[in-house]
């Protein structure tokens, strides 16, 4: 369990994610089964998910998500596809890192609501 905890919070000052955004059971590493794609559809908060994207993301996906060393996220087709958007956020892409474990399912599916107001 030590060393769960000593990974998350390496990921998160990496990734620049404040300790105080990280959930419990971010923390504790309970992100749900292995086989769930994704949480259950629900409409996350725009707002919450904005300043989540503020301190973890915008590194490498830019400003208002255009892009830099991670691809543009704004008006990003894969933000549509369940499937795919899960897939990544859990088990990374090329220099991205994989999220699960690292930031909750509910603060992912709050920025994912926030990238989907941009255009």
């Amino acid at each position: 369990m030590r060393n769960i905890l000593i990974s998350i919070a390496l990921w998160a000052g990496l990734l620049g994610i404040p300790a105080h955004l990280i959930s419990d059971d971010a923390r504790a590493g309970e992100v749900g089964s292995p086989n769930e794609i994704g949480p259950n559809p629900s409409s996350g908060d725009s707002r919450r998910g904005e300043d989540l994207y503020q301190a973890s993301c915008i590194v490498c996906h830019g400003a208002r998500a255009v892009g830099g060393i991670g691809p543009r996220l704004a008006n990003n087709p894969v933000l549509s596809n369940d499937q795919a958007f899960w897939k990544i956020v859990y088990e990374g892409r090329h220099v991205m890192p994989p999220l699960k474990g690292v930031i909750t399912e509910e603060q992912m599916t709050d920025i994912r609501t926030w990238l989907q107001t941009l255009r």
